[in-house]
């Protein structure tokens, strides 16, 4: 195919001029991300990346006190040392380097590899470490380890065997104080303790005669410990907080017959070497059972037990079977819990599973605490407690296929013996621990209640009587909770309501934190320390607000001791991100709205002297951008509803716009978020659309059980006509643009409408008879959930109502529809069938309606490739200004490209009026 952005340069060249300019394709390649920020641990440097869609990736480096920044161009994953003295990131080729390499077919393990700059933040000198492949730095410990990438043996006189993933490659620890170094040859893995200052590493040995070695490094003494020296395989290293154990999986069995031959060692500080405490012969392991190297061995915080995985061995194909004598055939079983496509998509977790054992360090017992009943284990926070809790599901599974959620029966494990225990039976909820596993809570969504269990006693506490739930749930199903925020060290949880904050005790009466309601505002809680466990209850909480009246948002402090709300700062904008330095009161967020872009801010926790330190995109000023607003109109039923209307840049009321109305269930809430011009997959840019003089508009959407189609007809037709009302719409240039839901809600439209030019709908479903029976690919899952409970909302089975089915299937009034469609629909949808896009584009095609359907090979949902990002936006904007704006139609509407011209021509050229 003829280069993609070639072509749109030819078709877009405009005039430089001082004034703003209307946006055209290129810009999607031009505007800036900020991703990847953090503040340092005392708050005096912040780092983060501008990050764009031609990969490029600028790490910002800024300087509190001298209120400076530094630039790195092509560099990322910035590390902060908790002293601040030095800051650590990996530089990359550019990216346009590394495509020239790739075009001249360079294989990828000859690409330049990353290097590791390591800045001190004082002198600002800058080391560099070539030839990266990753690097960890060990928290409060100032040492950081580097693994290289594989070296060359031809050109590396030093090695004497060949690096790689099996064999591993070099390992340096550096001391950031002190400027020193250690290496370590050919390892494979490690990982640092949280704390502490050590690090547990595995290491293949320095040549093909010496042993395998599992090592202990303290960065505090700069010494190393083995804790084992044997050939084998090694995996799943672990070390616990404080680096006072470690526990490994491995299997010394150097043999090609080697299965089910893995051992669980342990090491605790004070001894010399690790030692094997569970391998295929110990008494707790069933016949046919092993030590799984699937799951890695966790410490509980408070020490004490270590969990690890065990599972049966697999039985293995016949491998004399030729290809010829093998059969392969699925069986579709009507007991089957999980129907054959959904254990399909599970293979490779199912494959390995593993099923919990713990062992007591003081009694040195073993303890299986999940089986093949209860495979489901909920730990709490602090993996303390005298009960684990597991839950089964086995025979609720298949209810998934047309409810959408499962049920469980819920158990608790006695720690100490194992001895199960039947605590609840049934519930719609997903079971935790409090954090130190004093009690088992949930949600109940049958009732819309949280409830509770004590451990110890068994006693069942009702902690809420409803109420605290998704109160804007318009699907027949029960509704979900608004979510929860944590416990308090005084065993209350805090929990959500659609405004508020609410405090439940198990043996008490609900609290309201906040008083939202009363004023239209919703609260939400901010964590801005990921340290806590649970929440101190003389604790201060950051809250964000956002006004259900004007979308305007906040911030707010809630004293959880006074039950006091003070307000921070608010107004007409999108407060995001708050990130508060560990050890100071400094923090960092984001103030955005439709035209201003979420730039980083620095401040104190007063938000009294906000400072913006990042200027991603100031190319801004050179177009022409529009305005966004809540607009309300008044819906069929009387109910006062709200839209958001985007208008272009010096809108005249006096004169006459084409419209495009764009949905998806309710967006009001998001006035004020900043769209910058974007390739996105699935939807229109407001800000490139408005730019271009287009008004967009987009209507909140209220629905009617059994009747989604009509009741979306009925919200944009209600609100589209008021906005037709106002006099600036040009009714003859009006169209539509929706995706997924919104694009089935596009096809029910055109089918009761002609008052729409034209209609983008991607991955619709116009057949709900068909699609009904069908499966979600990508998860495996049967459709009929969705059709009868979550967003399709008929509320009843294909049998109970095949009225609604019908009536809700736009494929059966196709002949009804005069207005030109365009479809996208990839052939690798794993959410809606793309036979449903073919049903669509065949049956306009049948009865001569203007018809076309882009399918970009290979991609799921919508496209995810930039390169079809970019050619589905120029096709979109194509078909939109064709019909809307009197442009030419291009080669592949007005011709289209034949199969055997495809890889050629894009048939983006256009035409003559």
């Amino acid at each position: 195919m003829k280069n993609l952005y070639l072509l749109i340069l030819s078709i877009i060249i405009v005039p430089l001029s001082l004034s703003a300019q209307s946006m055209t394709p290129e810009v999607y390649e031009l505007w800036n991300r900020i991703d990847d920020k953090q503040i340092s641990d005392q708050g005096n440097w912040v780092t983060y990346r501008l990050t764009n869609e031609r990969d490029r990736s600028d790490l910002n480096v800024y300087d509190v006190k001298s209120e400076k920044t530094y630039v790195y161009p092509c560099s990322k994953k910035a590390t902060l040392t908790a002293t601040e003295s030095h800051l650590l990131f990996i530089k990359s080729a550019h990216p346009d380097t590394l495509k020239s390499l790739r075009r001249k077919k360079v294989k990828k393990k000859k690409l330049p590899k990353d290097t590791l700059c390591i800045m001190d933040l004082r002198s600002k000198e800058v080391l560099k470490i070539n030839n990266v492949q990753s690097y960890k730095l060990g928290k409060q410990s100032g040492v950081v380890a580097i693994k290289l990438a594989a070296g060359d043996m031809k050109r590396d006189s030093t090695l004497v065997k060949k690096e790689g993933k099996r064999n591993g490659t070099k390992l340096l620890i550096r001391n950031l104080k002190k400027g020193s170094s250690k290496a370590v040859g050919f390892v494979t893995d490690y990982n640092w303790s949280e704390s502490g200052g050590k690090m547990v590493l595995h290491t293949t040995g320095q040549d093909s005669t010496k042993a395998d070695k599992v090592l202990l490094y303290d960065a505090k003494s700069d010494k190393m410990l083995t804790l084992i020296d044997h050939k084998g395989e090694y995996d799943q290293l672990s070390i616990d907080k404080k680096g006072q154990s470690v526990a490994f999986i491995a299997n010394r069995d150097t043999s090609s017959d080697n299965r089910g031959k893995e051992e669980l060692f342990l090491w605790v500080e004070g001894e010399r070497r690790a030692k094997a405490i569970a391998d295929q012969k110990s008494d707790f392991l069933k016949e046919a059972w092993h030590i799984s190297s699937h799951r890695l061995p966790l410490f509980a915080e408070k020490g004490g037990h270590i969990y690890f995985g065990i599972a049966p061995l697999k039985a293995e194909p016949d491998s004399t079977l030729l290809d010829e004598e093998q059969v392969d055939v699925q069986i579709w079983n009507y007991k089957d819990g999980r129907i054959q496509t959904r254990q399909d998509v599970d293979l490779k977790n199912t494959e390995k599973e593993t099923y919990v054992m713990t062992y007591n360090l003081k009694s040195k017992k073993f303890i299986q605490v999940t089986d093949e009943d209860n495979k489901e284990i909920r730990l709490s926070a602090k993996q303390k407690g005298d009960y684990h809790l597991t839950t089964d599901r086995r025979a609720y599974e298949k209810y998934a296929t047309w409810k959408g959620h499962d049920y469980r029966d819920v158990y608790k494990v006695n720690a100490k013996t194992g001895q199960k225990t039947k605590i609840v039976t049934r519930i719609e909820g997903r079971p935790r621990l409090s954090p130190d596993g004093r009690y088992a809570y949930w949600y109940e969504r049958a009732d819309t209640t949280w409830n509770a269990i004590n451990m110890q006693t068994g006693k069942q506490s009702l902690m809420s009587k409803g109420g605290l739930y998704d109160e804007l749930n318009d699907r027949p199903m029960h509704p979900s909770s608004s979510g929860r925020v944590g416990w308090t060290d005084r065993q209350e949880l805090v929990v959500y309501d659609h405004y508020d904050l609410w405090k439940l005790n198990p043996q008490g009466q609900p609290q309201k934190l906040t008083d939202g309601r009363k004023e239209n505002i919703r609260y939400r809680h901010i964590s801005l320390d990921d340290d806590w466990t649970s929440l101190p209850s003389d604790t201060t909480l950051l809250l964000s607000k956002i006004d259900f009246d004007d979308m305007s948002s906040g911030y707010a402090l809630l004293d959880l001791k006074t039950g006091m709300v003070q307000a921070l700062v608010d107004g007409p904008y999108r407060y995001s991100g708050a990130l508060k330095a560990k050890k100071s009161n400094k923090i960092l967020y984001t103030k955005e709205n439709f035209e201003i872009f979420p730039d980083l801010i620095l401040d104190d926790l007063k938000f009294s002297k906000p400072k913006t330190i990042s200027h991603a995109n100031p190319q801004q000023k050179d177009y022409n951008w529009g305005t966004m607003e809540l607009y309300h109109w008044t819906d069929k039923e009387g109910n006062k509803r709200k839209a958001l209307l985007a208008k272009p840049d010096n809108f005249d009321s006096d004169k006459k716009y084409p419209l495009i109305v764009n949905f998806y269930e309710k967006n009001s809430t998001r006035l004020y978020n900043h769209r910058a011009p974007y390739a996105h997959r699935s939807t229109i840019n407001y800000t490139y659309y408005t730019s271009k003089g287009y008004i967009v508009f987009n209507p909140d959407i209220y629905y009617r059980d059994g009747y989604p189609g009509e009741s979306c007809m009925d919200a944009v037709m209600t609100s589209t006509e008021a906005l037709i009302d106002e006099g600036f719409i040009d009714t003859e240039r009006m169209g539509l643009q929706g995706h997924s839901w919104g694009g089935y809600q596009i096809a029910y439209m055109l089918t009761k409408t002609n008052k729409f030019a034209c209609a983008e709908a991607g991955a619709p479903v116009v057949n709900m008879v068909s699609a009904y029976g069908g499966i979600r690919w990508r998860s495996g899952r049967s459709r009929m959930f969705q059709y009868e409970r979550t967003q399709s909302r008929l509320g009843y089975t294909l049998w109970e109502r095949p009225d609604l089915y019908l009536e809700n299937s736009p494929v059966f009034e196709l002949d009804k529809v005069e207005t030109p469609v365009l479809i996208l629909h990839n052939d690798n949808d794993g959410a809606v069938p793309w036979y449903q896009g073919i049903e669509y584009f065949v049956g306009l095609r049948r009865l001569g309606k203007p018809a076309w359907m882009l399918n970009y090979r290979g991609e799921p949902h919508w496209p995810v490739k930039r390169q079809n990002r970019l050619d589905f936006n120029v096709r979109m904007e194509q078909f939109f200004d064709h019909y809307l704006m009197d442009a030419p139609e291009p080669k592949w509407m007005k011709e289209g490209v034949p199969a055997i011209d495809q890889k050629v021509d894009s048939g983006l050229e256009l035409s003559g009026k």
